[in-house]
């Protein structure tokens, strides 16, 4: 009897690439900022990495149920979750417009830098990751 295993996937270490990098700049963002500008300017830095964080994490595990499914829409699936990221990033600024405590320019920076940061790491997982060029042909070649 054999068995299906699940489909081998670069998103577990696209993940991993994206969380760790990104975990380490939420304090290495609020510190900068603090030092720069004070008190508010870290809210609001850590305010936008983390918004960014959270947007990106969850757009990867949206990945994962596209990458899952089948071949023919994963390039169609890739885009709404960007789309779906886009839509998500724009809402929370606009929530975010008019809170007194917030300052724009640290909030942009480190959302923007928190993006560089967890994108490299992500394309930095894929790269790491193993891929499954045709099927099956990962586990013949562990077999010889």
């Amino acid at each position: 009897m054999t068995t299906n295993p699940a489909p081998r996937t670069p998103v577990r270490m696209m993940l991993r690439g994206a969380l760790v990098p990104g975990m380490v700049a939420l304090p290495v963002l609020a510190t900068a900022f603090w030092a720069y500008a004070g008190e508010q300017a870290a809210l609001s830095a850590l305010a936008g990495a983390t918004l960014v964080f959270v947007v990106l994490t969850v757009g990867l595990l949206g990945i994962t149920a596209v990458v899952m499914g089948p071949a023919a829409t994963s390039m169609a699936g890739a885009g709404v979750v960007y789309l779906g990221q886009l839509i998500l990033v724009v809402a929370a600024v606009l929530a975010l417009r008019g809170v007194d405590w917030l300052d724009g320019r640290p909030f942009a920076l480190s959302a923007i830098a928190q993006t560089v940061v967890m994108q490299v790491g992500q394309i930095a997982g894929y790269v790491r990751a193993r891929h499954e060029i045709a099927p099956g042909s990962l586990d013949r070649g562990a077999a010889s």
